[in-house]
């Protein structure tokens, strides 16, 4: 599972689907985020006009992706920044004012069938344009055994709309059933590290990794 994130994690570093703007706090919502890590909260925004969008169709053509993007009018098909494959796209969107603008687009992203998830772009800094975490709609887990068992704890967590992909020494990779918000993957993700029952539990990120 280890090397799977690292990949996710690898797998682009952008800026502004390819253009050099910088994530001033103008670009980005004024709601504030956490998810938990290390005991802690780490707090983010998500930007206004940066959305990150897996189909549900695997193996697709960048023309083929970029034709059931197009439905949408307010998706800027001209700037699609890209992943490993042409099923996953970082995308902008056109005439976001607010956060609620933002959560609106994301609900009718979610709605489209041939979409499997939309989700926000997050900045850690209101200036730094490489501090994004692109959210995925993905839970990391790790079982307390001293308190729940793991087919126990497995059970509880696909109870809350997740779907296990894989379980190994314990730790657990899931991911979201249904989306609808985009946001499932955080929210549900507090929600299981607040009941006590997990060593850690937080979203999957791709996030801008920098070597030492």
């Amino acid at each position: 599972m280890r090397k799977y994130i690292l990949i996710l994690m690898g797998l682009m570093i952008f800026s502004s689907c390819e253009d050099d703007e910088n994530a001033s706090s103008s670009q980005l919502c004024n709601d504030e985020y956490f998810y938990y890590s290390g005991g802690g909260k780490i707090y983010f925004k998500p930007s206004l006009y940066e959305v990150w969008i897996e189909l549900e169709q695997k193996g697709l053509s960048r023309e083929e992706a970029r034709s059931i993007l197009e439905k949408h009018p307010f998706i800027d098909t001209n700037k699609m920044g890209r992943g490993s494959d042409n099923d996953r796209f970082q995308v902008n969107i056109n005439g976001v004012n607010d956060c609620t603008d933002l959560k609106n687009y994301l609900i009718v992203l979610n709605n489209d069938s041939e979409i499997y998830s939309a989700t926000p772009v997050f900045y850690s800094s209101d200036d730094d344009p490489m501090s994004y975490l692109i959210l995925l709609s993905e839970v990391l887990t790790k079982n307390n055994d001293e308190t729940i068992a793991e087919s126990a704890f497995i059970d509880y967590a696909e109870s809350l709309n997740l779907e296990l992909i894989e379980s190994k020494h314990a730790t657990q990779q899931f991911k979201v059933k249904e989306v609808e918000t985009g946001f499932e993957a955080l929210e549900i993700a507090n929600e299981i590290y607040e009941t006590g029952k997990v060593d850690y539990s937080h979203p999957n990120f791709i996030a801008n990794i920098v070597l030492h």
